[in-house]
């Protein structure tokens, strides 16, 4: 194609044809830009669609971390009410209430199971990817967008409730004998369930272990009298309280952000 583009210009030329020759000289370059028109308009369109199945990816993958995160908020939530559960029971104990066990083995697993704790974290590693790398401007649901970035930069895990100190956790395991500590981690640790890329984490509902009732009294009785084990132990259960009335305007900020992205994702399919 060069070459007869290439004869046509000598020929006119030869022929001393000037003005056909300018007049073709202007349509070649007219070709060539439309040329060049062309191939950055087919260019752009295939990156707008690269770009449009990389959005529709990122969506499914957003999608599959707030679900997980969905369920890593269920588990603490339980979490927190079986520690509740236990501590309420525990507290009972020291204030020799009717709301307290009967027997005193089921008293010291409930003072135990109180200073039980679980760290809190966040599935948002999609989120993180779209910040470091600059895409999170791929996403073009501006609502999404919005929704993502205040769950996340909110970092609830990282505040308020969730960071103060157990003080009874480390009050109680200086103070309760070593023994029916081992056993209890034993027979009663915490349970991890695998979802997804997390680790679910629960307290078993029902706990045993082979302990002297006779013992098991004894120790309970030199407990109670300590009024700091008491003090502590309201601390805590206040704590779990609180937590609790974090999480409800957290937990309904996520429910919103499953919804937008599962209706995107039904739109893409």
């Amino acid at each position: 194609m060069i070459k007869f583009f290439r004869h046509i210009r000598r020929s006119l030329i030869q022929e001393n044809k000037m003005g056909k020759y300018f007049k073709y000289a202007i349509g070649e370059i007219v070709l060539v830009m439309i040329g060049i028109l062309l191939a950055l308009q087919i260019n752009n369109w295939n990156q707008n669609r690269l770009n449009t199945d990389l959005e529709s990816l990122y969506y499914k993958r957003l999608l599959d971390d707030v679900r997980e995160e969905e369920q890593i908020l269920e588990a603490i939530i339980n979490y927190s009410n079986q520690v509740t559960f236990h501590a309420k029971r525990a507290i009972a104990v020291f204030e020799n209430s009717s709301k307290a066990a009967d027997n005193p083995v089921e008293n010291i697993i409930d003072m135990y199971q109180a200073s039980q704790f679980t760290d809190s974290y966040s599935a948002e590693s999609t989120f993180k990817e779209l910040i470091a790398s600059g895409q999170i401007n791929l996403l073009q649901n501006d609502s999404i967008k919005t929704a993502l970035i205040r769950y996340y930069d909110a970092e609830w895990a990282e505040s308020g409730t969730f960071t103060f100190k157990n003080k009874y956790r480390e009050n109680l395991r200086g103070k309760m004998p070593d023994d029916i500590q081992t056993q209890i981690r034993m027979n009663c640790g915490d349970i991890y369930l695998k979802k997804g890329n997390s680790y679910l984490i629960s307290l078993p509902d029902k706990c045993n272990i082979d302990l002297d009732i006779n013992i098991a009294k004894s120790v309970i009785d030199e407990l109670r009298t300590d009024e700091s084990l008491k003090k502590d132990l309201r601390y805590l259960i206040g704590n779990e309280e609180g937590k609790m009335n974090d999480l409800k305007p957290i937990k309904k900020q996520l429910n919103n952000l499953i919804s937008l992205l599962e209706e995107i994702n039904n739109e893409n399919q």
